[in-house]
């Protein structure tokens, strides 16, 4: 007589919940291989029409691209390392994806364990954020030396930042153990930081700005749009920082939090590269107020009439020179033009 089983199957392991979890990590890589596009296309834009730029930028744009000519050597060095780190993070958030969906489709256990590149997630993240913010810190850094107590707190800023995007990488190597609160508390306090100062430089930019405007229509029309420009750069990114910050506080068991942190790194690089290429944008859109325009959004720096360089203001000077053609000179040239220089 064949006795019945006394003993139980053993239960298998629990999966656990995908939406919320690698779910949110794939729709954040999903949006972040768009955003990398565009930073390839905005980086292919910008060597075709930059081509005379200083190789500081453009190190700094390869980098960004990579592993991103402010001062002839640091913008090109940046431009390239940020290049670097934002290809580097790409293939990060691709790996994680398919390790985790793919090789390890019928191994629940592995959902809750760390891989090598989860752990390096947020390391990357770091690299790509402070790299980025080094430019723009040295943007307002030129602006004046009113703003320089700004800078130096915002350049503090980003350093924990950095630290603490580290520190995650180490803690994850360490105890390979995901949804814990112990990486999002500090995930979270690192992405607070990077708003902070996201909001603190985009607020002295504007304000420098604001306080430059003339009076004449023309250049203040451009003034404005320079406003617009200079509050939409640091606005997306804030945003996406604020909801991981939100989202890491609230929901510090699931990774929606690690979704919008690929989505905000992407915006890092998009935002440099949207200012280096909107030097020549920008001038293309005031011609409707204009003649021609040059504008420099890298350099913010005040010039002698005799062209070199004066002492660092807390304004942004605008330079007007109207050019005044006869009839004849009109018949052969076209009607006169205006000329306005953002130094």
């Amino acid at each position: 007589m064949a006795s019945s089983p006394s003993t139980a199957a053993t239960p298998a392991t629990p999966i656990p919940p995908l939406d919320n979890t690698f779910g949110a990590l794939l729709i954040g890589t999903f949006v972040g291989l768009i955003q990398y596009g565009w930073t390839a296309h905005q980086g292919y834009r910008y060597f075709r029409l930059y081509q005379d730029d200083r190789w500081s930028l453009k190190v700094l744009v390869v980098t960004i691209l990579q592993v991103s000519h402010v001062g002839r050597s640091l913008l090109c060095i940046n431009w390239t390392l940020c290049r670097a780190f934002e290809t580097f993070h790409s293939f990060l958030c691709v790996h994680i994806c398919y390790y985790y969906l793919t090789t390890n489709y019928f191994n629940p256990a592995a959902l809750s364990k760390g891989i090598w590149s989860i752990s390096l997630l947020g390391a990357s993240t770091g690299a790509v954020i402070i790299l980025t913010q080094a430019f723009f810190l040295r943007r307002v850094y030129l602006i004046g030396r009113r703003y320089r107590a700004v800078v130096a707190f915002c350049a503090v800023l980003l350093l924990v930042e950095f630290a603490f995007s580290i520190a995650v990488t180490v803690v994850t190597f360490l105890h390979p153990t995901l949804h814990n609160s112990e990486q999002a508390w500090m995930n979270s306090t690192g992405v607070g930081l990077a708003a902070l100062a996201d909001t603190l430089l985009t607020a002295a930019l504007t304000i420098s700005l604001h306080q430059s405007r003339t009076g004449i229509k023309r250049t203040d029309s451009i003034i404005d749009l320079l406003i617009l420009y200079a509050i939409n750069t640091g606005l997306i990114t804030g945003i996406f920082n604020l909801l991981s910050f939100v989202f890491a506080i609230a929901m510090p068991n699931n990774l929606i939090y690690g979704g919008l942190d690929i989505v905000a790194t992407k915006f890092y690089a998009n935002s440099l590269l949207a200012v280096l290429n909107s030097r020549r944008s920008l001038a293309d859109l005031t011609d409707s107020v204009v003649g021609h325009t040059s504008i420099n959004l890298s350099v913010l720096q005040r010039t002698t009439t005799s062209g070199e360089r004066g002492a660092l203001t807390g304004t942004i000077d605008i330079k007007v020179t109207t050019e005044t053609l006869t009839s004849d000179d009109l018949t052969k040239e076209g009607p006169s033009k205006e000329s306005v220089e953002l130094v």
